[in-house]
């Protein structure tokens, strides 16, 4: 091979010579590294300096590094010995950077000057120009330079280009500043030559000025060159034609129209594109430049305006902005200008290109939208969420993945999955190949922490490709550690189960349901039987195990089966009673399913309590018909005392009582007994006295005063009734009314003057309804109009049929152009869609009801359109249709946008399916939310009544407890924002509570109001219960950590006490001196002692009252030197409810020790009285004090704090400092106030007076 020619790697291409400078345009990341991996490939094998300057596509360059170690095996060797060089585009410019095009040709040529001089063949470069995309003159200015630098060195670059960041001119003027192009094309990569008429030319004259210079010989060679060249120019210039009737046609098929404005004379040119898109007729619209602007959205125009005047002093850019269409609707285009100025730079004409972007702009937000649905959920999550590639890489993780793994983010995406998995674990590997096999996997494979515990977890993992066509995996850890020791439990229960299984007396059954074609229930099959089951069936065991019930007893009830379905489809157990052929017995059945498609059945024989039932229920069913059907009212009263009396429906209408009401005086006193004139007693009213004496009342005739106030006279007997025994057990009584009787003449009378008024009052209701019936038909046929919704009437007696205007503008005509029939109609439907629509026409001939649907229509203007149309049809008595009513509605856009949110939608369903947690979508204004995840298995109930809770049903659910603390947080949320975690108890479907945590997001709107709310509920009762266990463990060990160490600081306190008196009642100088100190130690020992000891007695609790302390503290240095009879007072100004943690308390009970000490010790000396002050109070809260708390995390605040310790003694000398003193106790009470981050004054000026000031983070 000529050393001239290298080996390009990809096969579309070949080999290329030094020199050669071609591009790329891809769509995808995959289809980037298709082409660039084997290209660099081959120029590592072939011994050359490759370079790739990565494009914004890759965020780092270990993301650049996985595709090409894939096709480079020894890719890290030729990283490491610098044959290979990637740099990624935030190393190559700042972010807000100007890029400089000439410094980057210097530094390619002095890198091809740098390859040859270590020895490598040539430089091979691969790079993304897309840097330049503003600055587009710039861009193609420097194609055209490095076309030059490279032609006579060892240089061979590929420029890659995305082609979503350019349009259709961009992406031409890009293709033909190069040798060649690479483009995709149904599938295949292409090839596309460009030959460079300017080299093409240079190459001619060159050797044209060299002839007269050569021999004869030469100057045949170059003659024979020349004509080659001419050849090559003559190629060019037909290639030149081709690309430009390509760029005509590209246009026309990206519906792109442009336009040129003469700015000197105002001219005004639209293509035919342009005029589509502004919904204008060429023949009847003048396009003028007031005529345009009167098309641009009012909003925009000013807008519009300033960003061309802008145009007039920078560079050509995109202007995106909305018009509005002759027939109201908005659209948004994007325009790009370019303009031309002439010699006094003043612009002389603008010309460009418009765009309709209307639907790009649309699945844009409709896109934004559910990347925020996906973020809230990453973030919210209560499982672990992991982003990864195949190879194990972790690309992000989520908040409770840190937690659960105990790392950052960063330091999970550095272990990878190697660092996170179990790698001994033998379910790994087999999982790792069903996900590669099956694009996901769910299962449980063990984990590890950061501090090397192991903990089992479940995984669901789903492959799914990237915004780049890169194939990555969603990972979802669950930790099941609670749940294994639950299953442990479980499986004990099991063996209780198994001995109940085999010795219940009870038949039972496990049963599989087998389904027909229809999917529906027709037999099932026997799984496991208990041998109460033998006995009952007749039957053994290993005669039915593994084969169905109609193979073992050829019959089975269509009924039963269908039960046995419903319970193994919809896991709801059900209770019933069943007669069987096989024994000719009654059953008692009770089934309830274990897993979907199976169910358990416990029958026993209930045949004989059948018999007895059916006896008593027919008895019962005689007795009731005789109550009902019998014209009189009748009284049972069910006890001997008559307190409990019910009656017939006569009865309840005489007594105005409801249907088992208890009429008994004794228990409801609202009627009054008369018998003439003279109220009776309870024991006097017929039933109660046939019951008391036991004796028959016979035609008693009763007034009865109802509880409306009305009175009715009953004519009645009543009958005593008797147990098996023959004791009274109650009472029967039977009465008619004969108040009608006295009544009907002015009942009559009242009931036609009642009947007058009410059919007055009806017809004012109809006159109403009427009008208002008038008033929603126009409201009606506003809203149609509105709603862009067309309807009409067919008459299919005259085959003519009415439109309505909006109808017509649908179809795009006008209402006088429509030919108003079906034949007409039928040439403006799509042609594939005909055949469907005349298969309808002709179900309704035969009587079929019409429903809605779907179709496409080709409209007047030739525009393809999606139209839902919906009717209803007229039949006459003879059942035959006569007329059609309905309506129609364009759906296009809506059509469009749901195949846009297709693969959105996709990527949202695989993750909820996985979390296994309740995932919902609280739309705040419509009180409704959309719920995702095991609803019934975390509450009980069912996905349908869950679904139907409002807000407001749900916080009923709450405990009454937890109630308050949920809405002051729910409240907060929605006036502040961000994001809310809330724990309370709930209470599921039987009744219990649980604990749950439940954490969400909001999103607002564009005035920053909360409209939804996008979060999780996972069930967290477990692990409060551990919690709580937890918690009494650890304060107990805390109160005895607290004691000891107490007693041990006793202990050496009495050591120290011990140690003193031995040189009580020495006289040497030296002795005092360690006395003193001693003393000073034993102080010291006993402040902090005396903290463990509050600490001991607080129960608990981490934090000390400090008041208190400081207290007891002081009084203790007061008595230890109490000097003669000196007159020393102590005032204490100490602020109650302060707590310190025993990071605080320690040093600050150690700094009074100190101070006060050296007051009692030295602040008197000379003097018979004297104060020593301390003060302890909370500071402003203003700045704070402790640098170290100035970056707390969120959600903490700090508060000042000010401990003052003052005498009115002898004082200090003025040469005093606190930063020179070389004393133990000031040195040690400067280090206690730099350990509290504090600062501390000294004031000289009456005595002594140190102020100290420090700051506590606090939880807000």
């Amino acid at each position: 091979m000529d050393e001239k020619l290298r080996t390009s790697g990809v096969q579309v291409i070949g080999d290329i010579a030094w020199g050669t400078h071609f591009c790329q345009f891809y769509r995808t990341q995959e289809e980037l590294v298709n082409v660039v991996c084997p290209y660099l490939k081959a120029g590592l094998e072939g011994n050359e300096l490759c370079i790739w300057a990565l494009p914004r596509d890759f965020e780092t360059k270990k993301e650049a590094e996985e595709p090409l170690r894939r096709t480079i095996p020894k890719l890290d060797i030729y990283l490491e010995k610098g044959q290979m060089e990637i740099i990624s585009y935030k190393d190559r410019y700042a972010e807000k950077e100007i890029p400089d095009s000439k410094k980057a040709l210097e530094n390619l040529i002095k890198k091809a000057d740098y390859a040859l001089l270590n020895g490598y063949s040539g430089l091979r470069l691969v790079q993304d120009t897309s840097w330049l995309k503003n600055d587009w003159k710039n861009l193609t200015g420097y194609e055209e330079e490095l076309d030059i630098a490279i032609e006579n060195r060892r240089i061979t670059a590929l420029c890659t280009y995305s082609s979503g960041k350019f349009d259709t001119d961009e992406t031409i003027y890009a293709a033909l500043s190069h040798r060649f192009v690479l483009v995709k094309k149904e599938g295949n990569w292409e090839k596309v030559e460009n030959p460079r008429l300017k080299k093409a030319e240079e190459r001619v004259i060159q050797p044209s000025g060299e002839v007269e210079t050569k021999t004869e010989e030469e100057n045949e060679n170059l003659k024979k060159l020349l004509e080659e060249r001419t050849v090559e120019l003559t190629e060019a210039y037909k290639s030149l034609k081709v690309n430009e009737k390509q760029f005509l046609q590209i246009r026309k098929m990206t519906h792109i129209g442009n336009w040129k404005w003469d700015i000197l004379t105002g001219e005004l040119h639209w293509s035919d594109e342009v005029y589509r898109i502004f919904g204008r007729d060429p023949e009847r619209f003048k396009a003028t430049c007031d005529a345009f602007l009167g098309s641009v959205h009012p909003d925009d125009r000013e807008y519009l305006i300033n960003s061309i005047k802008k145009d007039f002093d920078e560079q050509i850019r995109n202007i995106d902005y909305r018009i509005v269409l002759p027939d109201g609707e908005e659209r948004t285009v994007r325009t790009r200008v370019e303009i031309t100025f002439d010699e006094e730079n003043q612009p002389v004409r603008a010309e460009g290109i418009v765009q309709d972007i209307t639907e790009l702009k649309r699945i844009e937000k409709a896109l934004q939208e559910r990347e925020e649905q996906y973020r809230a959920f990453f973030e919210n999550s209560m499982d672990a969420v992991l982003f990864a590639s195949p190879d194990g890489t972790i690309h992000a993780a989520n908040k409770a993945a840190c937690k659960t793994f105990g790392m950052t983010e960063e330091e999970i995406i550095r272990a990878g999955r190697n660092g996170i998995v179990d790698q001994s674990d033998p379910r790994l590997k087999p999982s790792l190949e069903e996900r590669d096999r099956k694009g996901r996997f769910k299962g449980e494979i063990n984990h590890k922490r950061k501090d090397g515990t192991i903990f089992p977890g479940e995984v669901s993992t789903a492959l799914f490709k990237d915004k780049n066509g890169l194939m990555k995996i969603v990972i979802i850890i669950r930790d099941i550690t609670e749940r294994k020791k639950v299953e442990e439990v479980l499986r004990k229960s099991e063996e209780h189960y198994r001995m109940l299984f085999t010795n219940m007396t009870e038949a039972f059954f496990l049963g599989e349901i087998i389904l027909d074609r229809d999917g529906k229930p027709y037999d099932y099959r026997f799984l496991e039987v208990n041998p109460a089951f033998e006995f009952h069936a007749g039957v053994k065991g290993e005669k039915v195990l593994g084969r169905s019930h109609l193979e073992v007893f050829q019959k089975a009830d269509p009924t039963v089966i269908e039960k046995y379905g419903q319970v193994a489809s919809s896991g709801k157990p059900a209770h019933f009673e069943f007669f069987t052929h096989l024994t000719n017995r009654f059953l008692d059945i009770y089934a309830f399913s274990p897993e979907k498609g199976k169910f358990a059945a416990i029958f026993r024989d209930i045949t004989g309590r059948k018999k007895i039932e059916e006896k008593t229920r027919q008895r019962a069913e005689e007795m009731e018909t005789l109550m009902e059907v019998a014209p009189v009212a009748i009284w049972i009263g069910h006890d001997p005392q008559c307190n409990n009396i019910t009656g017939n429906r006569m009865a309840n209408e005489l007594y105005e009582s409801e249907v088992g009401e208890n009429v008994s005086v004794n228990s409801n006193p609202v009627r009054r007994f008369f018998k003439n004139g003279h109220e009776l007693t309870v024991d006097e009213l017929p039933m109660q006295k046939a019951a008391l004496k036991d004796i028959n009342v016979r035609d008693e005739e009763i007034d009865v005063l109802l509880p409306s106030g009305e009175l009715r006279t009953l004519l009645g007997s009543a009958s005593p009734l008797h147990d098996a025994d023959g004791n009274v057990r109650g009472s029967i009584s039977a009465s008619i009314d004969i108040t009608q009787r006295k009544k009907v003449e002015t009942e009559l009378t009242e009931t036609l003057d009642n009947l007058e008024s009410l059919i007055k009052g009806r017809t004012a209701e109809l006159e109403k309804a009427y009008s208002s019936l008038k008033e929603s038909e126009k409201k009606l046929a506003e809203a149609q109009k509105m709603a862009h919704i067309g309807n009409w009437d067919w008459d299919l007696v005259t085959n003519k049929i009415y439109a309505s205007d909006e109808m017509c503008r649908i179809f795009g005509l006008d209402p006088q152009e429509f030919d108003a029939s079906y034949e007409a109609f039928l040439n403006y439907v799509h042609p594939a869609d005909r055949d469907h629509i005349n298969a309808i026409y002709r179900a309704v001939l035969d009587g079929k009801e019409l429903v809605g649907m779907d179709y496409r229509i080709v409209s007047a203007n030739g525009q393809e359109r999606v139209v839902h149309g919906q009717g209803e049809v007229t039949f006459d008595r003879e059942n035959i249709p006569v007329r059609i009513r309905g309506t129609v509605q364009d759906i296009t856009e809506r059509k469009r946008t749901e195949k846009a949110l297709e693969l959105s939608e996709e990527r949202y369903r695989i993750i909820a399916e996985q979390t296994g947690q309740l995932v919902y979508d609280y739309n705040v204004e419509e009180d409704t939310a959309h719920w995702a995840g095991n609803i019934e298995e975390i509450t009980g109930y069912t996905p349908d009544k869950f679904r139907n809770m409002n807000l407001q049903s749900l916080i009923s659910l709450i405990h009454p407890e937890d109630e308050k603390k949920f809405l002051e947080k729910y409240e907060r949320f929605r006036t502040y924002g961000g994001t809310y975690r809330s724990e309370y108890r709930f209470k599921i479907e039987n009744g219990e509570y649980i604990y749950v945590e439940d954490q969400g997001v909001g999103l607002k709107d564009a005035k920053g109001e909360i409209k939804r709310i996008l979060g999780t509920i996972k069930d967290i009762t477990e692990r409060k219960k551990a919690e709580k266990s937890f918690a009494n463990i650890e304060a107990a060990r805390k109160r005895e950590i607290h004691h000891r160490i107490k007693n041990n600081l006793q202990v050496i306190s009495s050591l120290l006490d011990l140690q003193a008196e031995k040189f009580k009642n020495k006289k040497n100088t030296g002795d005092a001196d360690v006395l003193a100190a001693l003393k000073e130690s034993q102080n010291r020992v006993m402040s902090i002692a005396l903290i463990h000891e509050k600490l001991h007695e607080s129960k608990g609790t981490d934090k000390l009252d400090f008041s208190p302390y400081l207290m007891k503290l002081v009084e203790s240095l007061f008595q230890t030197y109490k000097i003669g009879n000196k007159d020393l007072s102590l005032d204490m100004d100490l602020e109650e409810n302060i707590f310190f943690d025993m990071d605080t308390a320690v040093p600050l009970g150690l700094i009074v020790n100190e101070l006060v000490s050296n007051s009692l010790k030295y602040a008197f000396q000379g003097r018979d009285k004297g104060i020593i002050k301390i003060r302890l109070n909370r500071g402003e809260n203003g700045k704070t004090v402790s640098s170290k708390h100035e970056n707390r995390k969120e959600g903490y605040g700090s508060t000042n704090f000010i401990l003052t310790v003052s005498d009115n003694g002898v004082g200090i000398s003025e040469g005093f400092s606190m930063e020179d003193s070389d004393t133990l106790g000031t040195q040690l009470v400067t280090a206690l106030v730099d350990q509290l981050d504090g600062k501390i004054d000294l004031k000289k000026d009456s005595g002594t007076e140190f102020i100290i000031r420090f700051s506590i983070p606090e939880k807000k």
